[in-house]
């Protein structure tokens, strides 16, 4: 039971006091005992789980002596009860004892840790399953030191001691058995160990000195379970032993089999006797966590599974904004997900970058300071078996990192997602933030070629020179629609262009069909504009027509689904605000408020539009401007509008209301005419025969297995919190205030939108 509230700053001392004490002399290592070790399972449900820890104790392949001492505690499932004695008849190794009655797992576990006052004991849960020399590693960890009282491995759910992500439950990673992630923790951290404010007790190392000298499990306080090892673990850490977290050995633990649906309460329970007898225990794991001194053994087990994975590694360097860019690079991560891994490499500061998986399932991230850990980043990613590099966006980032490729020897691709190759605004949009039209191919409107470029740039022409031979280079340029390949075209007529939509829906083939929701008698047209406007995104276009439709008293209901990029006025009574949204909650909400239509007033050409594929799944008619890539999206789309992208807002009302009565109202689908640029022959045919899942990998070598794989203290330089450092002093500057009696009417006092902007910083 490791919770991870915070109490402030109090009992900081103590745990860098019992820190400083491990670190003040050099470990001193001591011979095991010839004496066996007493592997202690207590049982009290669960057969499959069981027998899956049973054997796999039976079967690892260990030198130290041991007696597999397997407790029932009165079992309630007789298949459990009947397996049991049937396996002790079969295997001299296991001692069963069976509890007349259920005493609960504490004085089980201090009913096997007393049968012999010389044996070392482990603590085995009975839903675990161990591997490998897992009980070798174990005691030798024990006796690295003259005062270690516990050893815990790692696991998937065990806290502190969690991974591949801490301090949360996890499957195994993909692809991986007990053994084969066991065998690699072994190759990669040997002998690495770090000290705990407390052991994790699914699977736990006792010495025996320890325990004479402690005492056994509190059953007077802990009763059934929960808190008992916590307990344990800073009495002897408060006689001056050492608790131990090993990074060589790897225990699987499904959790929570023995205790079923009474674990939260017991939980509940065993915190508040904690918070009585050990008050300072929550700021000592907070303190833990924080500087989580296990990170680096972590990252290196997550960069030897990528290199030993042989999939091709793909590198995708993107910004670091939220939106459509980063939501690509997921979807296609995922679609890629067991033929390829990808990594992603994303600006934190104006020096630094991080590099991360771009599933964040997963707690991978190095922090890079550039140019002085150049050589560095270089080394991982080559020893990690990088074979492809993919520019998604260069916002943010160093000039050099455009020298990727060559310096890896591999080839690179680029995917469109605005026009920042051309346009240092991004979305070729003036200073009013809609669009200002394109002198040329390639000459965007609102950037002469003579001002300056960005940083490490002369003018803005040679910065478009530069990038237009970095597309030039490129094995494909990734456009989503035909008009971003146009417009990108012009700029770089060299490079070798492929028109292919995100993979965010299965196929125009399985979309819905368009039609409205009924709209009955007087009710207003009820329509939804979907999510976070900024004024290109069409922000300020919604709350003029919102504010003329509710002067005119028209019928008409406005809708955001998100938020804008400031507050809205004099539009109260006809536009509804509902606030920021989970992308996965998306279907329910438009199912849930049932809109007539969907809006998108965009002042801006868009490459794609994520908020149009999600109207298009839901079936709903839509009105979108022209210009960017809508008109191509639903061009011969039933229920669908195109109209001039700067109608003005009595236009757009007018517009609305003549949709209402001629098509809404009676229930008539209009002309697909209506969905047809006015004056165009129409697109080419809609998308090349091309797919992220078969010509993508084509050609991308596989990762050759490397062999030389990290250790953690090589990682050291580039560990994350060594850039959040900041953050954390500030984090835990607010939690004082926000705990502190005499100080929490200060804390209050901050107004809002500053704690949420330090909020997201921190969070960031």
């Amino acid at each position: 039971m490791i919770p991870v509230s915070r109490r402030g700053r109090r009992g900081w001392a103590s745990f860098l006091r019992s820190r400083a004490r491990s670190r003040q002399r050099e470990p001193r290592p001591i011979a095991p005992p010839s004496a066996p070790v007493d592997v202690i399972v207590p049982v009290y449900r669960g057969l499959a789980d069981t027998r899956l820890c049973v054997d796999s104790v039976l079967a690892s392949p260990v030198r130290t002596p041991y007696r597999l001492v397997v407790i029932n505690d009165a079992s309630p499932d007789p298949e459990v009860t009947s397996w049991l004695r049937r396996r002790a008849e079969q295997d001299g190794r296991i001692l069963l004892l069976e509890n007349a009655e259920n005493l609960g797992f504490v004085a089980t576990v201090n009913r096997g840790m007393g049968l012999d006052a010389q044996n070392d004991v482990v603590l085995l849960n009975s839903d675990t399953e161990v591997a490998n020399d897992w009980l070798d590693r174990l005691r030798d960890a024990a006796y690295s030191d003259a005062r270690v009282a516990s050893v815990t491995p790692l696991s998937t759910n065990a806290t502190i001691c969690s991974y591949p992500r801490f301090c949360q439950d996890n499957p195994l990673p993909q692809g991986y058995t007990t053994a084969r992630l066991d065998a690699l923790c072994a190759r990669v951290n040997r002998g690495v160990a770090v000290d705990v404010p407390t052991g994790v007790g699914f699977c736990m190392y006792i010495r025996r000195d320890a325990l004479l000298e402690v005492g056994l499990f509190d059953v007077e306080h802990f009763g059934k379970g929960y808190g008992e090892e916590n307990d344990f673990c800073l009495r002897a850490d408060a006689a001056g032993w050492r608790n131990l977290h090993l990074l060589d050995t790897f225990v699987l633990h499904t959790g929570g089999v023995s205790f079923g649906a009474g674990k939260a309460s017991r939980e509940h329970a065993a915190m508040q006797v904690m918070r009585r007898m050990h008050p300072q225990y929550e700021a000592d794991v907070m303190s833990f966590i924080r500087d989580d001194p296990a990170l680096g053994a972590r990252l290196a087990l997550d960069l030897a599974r990528i290199a030993e994975s042989g999939l091709p590694v793909i590198l995708a360097l993107l910004h670091n904004r939220s939106g459509g860019t980063m939501r690509h690079v997921k979807d296609v991560a995922r679609l890629l997900a067991g033929r390829a891994v990808m990594l992603t490499l994303t600006p934190a500061s104006s020096r630094r970058v991080l590099l991360r998986l771009a599933e964040d399932a997963e707690g991978l991230e190095l922090a890079f300071r550039l140019p002085e850990q150049w050589e560095g980043l270089l080394d991982v990613l080559r020893r990690v078996g990088v074979r492809h590099v993919h520019f998604h966006h260069l916002l943010g980032h160093p000039q050099a990192l455009r020298d990727l490729p060559d310096l890896l020897g591999v080839d690179y691709d680029f995917t469109v997602h605005d026009f920042y190759s051309y346009c240092t605004h991004i979305s070729l949009t003036g200073r009013d933030e809609r669009y200002a039209g394109e002198r040329g191919p390639g000459q965007c409107g609102c950037c002469a070629p003579e001002i300056s470029g960005p940083k490490g740039f002369g003018t803005v022409g040679q910065w478009r020179a530069a990038n237009a031979r970095l597309l030039a280079g490129a094995r494909y340029v990734l456009a989503p629609s035909h008009d971003a390949a146009l417009r990108i075209a012009g700029f770089a007529p060299d490079a070798r262009m492929v028109v292919v939509p995100h993979p965010d829906l299965a196929g125009a083939g399985t979309l819905p069909p368009a039609g409205p929701a009924p709209l009955r008698g007087d009710a207003p047209l009820k329509i939804v504009v979907l999510g976070a406007l900024s004024r290109m995104k069409g922000a300020d276009v919604l709350e003029a027509t919102a504010r003329e439709a509710a002067r005119r008293g028209a019928p008409l209901e406005f809708h955001l689904l998100g938020y804008g990029y400031r507050a809205f006025h004099g539009c109260a009574a006809s536009l509804v605000v509902h606030g920021k949204y989970e992308e996965r909650d998306l279907p329910g909400l438009l199912a849930s408020l049932r809109p007539h239509l969907a809006w998108f007033p965009a002042q801006c050409p868009e490459t794609y539009s994520y908020t149009l594929s999600s109207a298009l799944e839901a079936g709903l008619p839509v009105v979108v401007p022209d210009l960017g890539a809508f008109p191509e999206r639903v061009q011969g789309r039933a229920w669908s509008w195109i109209r001039p992208w700067d109608t003005r807002p009595a236009q757009w009302t007018d517009e609305f209301v003549a949709l209402r009565e001629k098509y809404f109202r009676p229930g008539k689908p209009p002309p697909l005419s209506e969905s047809r640029v006015l004056g165009s022959a129409g697109f080419p045919t809609p998308y090349a025969d091309w797919q992220y899942g078969h010509e993508y990998l084509a050609g991308l070598q596989a990762n050759p297995q490397v062999t030389a794989p990290f250790t953690a203290t090589e990682l050291v330089p580039y560990l994350s919190t060594h850039f959040m450092t900041a953050r954390l002093r500030v984090f835990a500057v607010l939690d004082y205030l926000r705990t502190h009696r005499l100080l929490q009417g200060l804390a209050a006092s901050i107004p809002a939108a500053w704690r949420q902007r330090v909020s997201d910083w921190l969070s960031a």
